[in-house]
């Protein structure tokens, strides 16, 4: 099993060019600046919010949440699928600028029928906000950051910015930054909501765009919430609560009724691959979009579980 230290006041945003905080500021409203008066500027801000204390401010916490789920710029950004595919294309021209950064896009694009359970969690643990908990553990943070997409972004940017000669180098650097932009922007949604969200590293054709989240709503009790749109079958929501280390209840969202046949016909596949893995299926039921809304208004509601019978 992959844990994740509750710890996550991780300052691994740069202070003074967060991208995604920049945006929101300069998109925001009177109204909604007003609500973040005490601070000066982008550097403060961030300082601010990574701040782990008993007189952190709450209250605008909340208010930059909303600023950035609300902010079009941030809102309108794409799948990093299609970023990542785009990027690929335009280093088909293997330069020593660009060739660590190749690589690495391309391990970022292996097919989910060829995954490995043990390989997936090696790839989980070393990237993302798992990473971000041993680097902050480390001794010696510099071999980690080599691992780390976002580090490898901004060196390949470095790089780039320096030899202008290189085929392609402005469009190579535009979609680096929109990369850059969206890390950065799941950063501060993971940091502000207390949900770290996690990039799945494959490619799978029958996914349009997906969204993984994980929250520890008790001591001894997570939540991980799986939204999927399906080219076949359309939106399927998954909401995973996790008991005890190996207690596991499974509910799932669809409009799809075909997509719900050829779960239930493979349930018992399921039930036996996780038991494979230690997990033991406490409840697998189908809940509709107003029961899912209902139970997600309460942490209280969630950790007693859906009550609702498909």
């Amino acid at each position: 099993m992959i844990h994740l230290s509750p710890d996550r006041n991780l300052k691994l945003l740069l202070q003074n060019t967060n991208k995604a905080l920049a945006v929101a500021l300069k998109d925001a409203s009177p109204a909604q600046l007003q609500k973040l008066t005490k601070i000066q500027d982008l550097s403060s801000l961030l300082e601010n919010l990574f701040k782990k204390s008993s007189t952190t401010d709450e209250s605008q916490n909340k208010a930059l949440l909303e600023l950035l789920k609300n902010n079009p710029t941030l809102k309108s950004l794409s799948n990093p699928i299609s970023d990542i595919k785009a990027l690929l294309t335009l280093l088909k021209q293997d330069t020593k600028e660009t060739q660590q950064l190749q690589k690495t896009l391309k391990n970022l694009l292996a097919n989910i029928k060829d995954i490995e359970p043990k390989e997936l969690q090696n790839r989980v643990k070393n990237s993302g906000i798992f990473l971000e908990n041993q680097i902050k553990k480390s001794e010696n943070p510099k071999e980690l950051f080599s691992k780390d997409f976002k580090a490898l972004l901004l060196q390949t940017h470095e790089k780039l910015s320096n030899t202008p000669t290189t085929p392609n180098a402005q469009e190579i650097l535009k979609h680096i930054d929109k990369l850059t932009l969206t890390i950065e922007y799941n950063q501060l949604l993971s940091h502000l909501d207390n949900a770290p969200t996690l990039y799945i590293p494959y490619s799978w054709d029958a996914l349009e765009e997906g969204e993984i989240t994980i929250k520890k709503v008790q001591k001894k009790h997570s939540i991980c919430d799986i939204h999927l749109q399906l080219k076949e079958y359309g939106k399927v929501d998954l909401r995973l609560a996790l008991f005890e280390k190996n207690e596991l209840s499974i509910y799932i969202t669809t409009e799809n009724e075909r997509l719900k046949k050829r779960i239930l016909e493979n349930a018992k596949i399921l039930k036996k691959q996780l038991s494979n893995a230690s997990l033991r299926i406490k409840e697998m039921r189908f809940v509709t979009k107003k029961q899912q809304a209902y139970e997600r208004t309460s942490d209280e509601a969630l950790a007693m579980g859906f009550e609702v019978k498909a």
